[in-house]
């Protein structure tokens, strides 16, 4: 038995990224472009509840100085719905980003199995029913689809997610993010 396949035969999952690795080498900005929406609309979300924060704060601050906490409120507010739209805008290029990746890599991926399926012998054409090899190919497409939506739409946003949420907990509440927490700081926030 090979160290690149299963007991029964099928690729392991190093080949099918080494697989989808090599197509996205064919297009480096279109992933680059993609990568970079998609963490430019993340790190949009993972602001939000800090400047939500803020306006509550603001509004909190009424009995004091009515000015200055709305002023404050204001300008968390619009730092809100700017972060909101951000959000929106890359998330769409991203989407649409995917499609175009998605479609250039289907269609490649069908071009070079049929080519392969058309260099194989008469005799092998003629002991095989070409509608299991069409479905085999569509179902490789499909597969290659999923791979890259469940890659870049949501294994990189859960990253990026975790760790940037985790720098902007080590940054706003360092006690959070230092690996050996102070006894004295843990107990008095009991």
């Amino acid at each position: 038995m090979s160290t690149y396949r299963t007991h029964n035969g099928t690729r392991t999952f190093h080949d099918v990224l080494g697989f989808t690795w090599r197509h996205w080498q064919r297009q480096p900005w279109l992933i680059a472009g993609i990568a970079v929406a998609m963490i430019g609309a993340v790190i949009t979300d993972v602001l939000m509840p800090v400047f939500a924060g803020r306006l509550v704060d603001a509004v909190g601050l009424l009995d004091a100085d009515r000015e200055a906490a709305r002023q404050t409120a204001l300008a968390a507010l619009a730092a809100i719905l700017a972060l909101g739209v951000a959000m929106i805008v890359l998330r769409y290029l991203c989407f649409r980003g995917i499609i175009r990746l998605t479609l250039r890599i289907m269609a490649e991926i069908a071009q070079e199995a049929f080519w392969r399926v058309q260099r194989f012998s008469t005799e092998w054409h003629a002991n095989t029913f070409g509608g299991s090899v069409v479905r085999r190919i569509t179902r490789g497409m499909w597969a290659m689809d999923l791979l890259n939506d469940t890659l870049l739409v949501a294994l990189l946003p859960s990253v990026v997610v975790l760790l940037s949420t985790t720098v902007l907990l080590g940054l706003r509440w360092p006690a959070m993010g230092s690996s050996r927490p102070d006894r004295r700081h843990f107990w008095a926030c009991r």
